[in-house]
């Protein structure tokens, strides 16, 4: 005879085999345009600290320049802070886009 215990675990049963949790090995589709692949990204490269200089303005002491130099052969990075205290190194945005 069955109880309304028996029958509780054989509909549960029911269901967790008729729940297929296989994986999928199809390739995924893209309708209309994709917003990853046609994203462009922005490269960034390492740019190290050359020198820390005084900036000058009319002759007059204007806080500090500091030059860093790219990974990459490229133009220096100048960057005008107040504090002669510069970091060392930083993520620049490349020139080769």
């Amino acid at each position: 005879m069955f109880t309304i215990r028996n029958i509780f675990f054989l509909n549960a049963l029911i269901i967790l085999l008729g729940i297929n949790v296989t994986a999928s090995y199809s390739k995924g589709k893209i309708y209309g345009e994709s917003k990853t692949l046609s994203k462009e990204y922005i490269k960034y490269e390492n740019c190290r600290l050359r020198k820390t200089e005084i900036n000058m303005k009319d002759g007059v002491k204007d806080g500090y320049k500091c030059i860093f130099k790219r990974q990459s052969k490229g133009k220096d990075v100048t960057v005008f802070q107040p504090s002669p205290v510069c970091q060392k190194s930083f993520k620049c945005k490349s020139e080769n886009q």
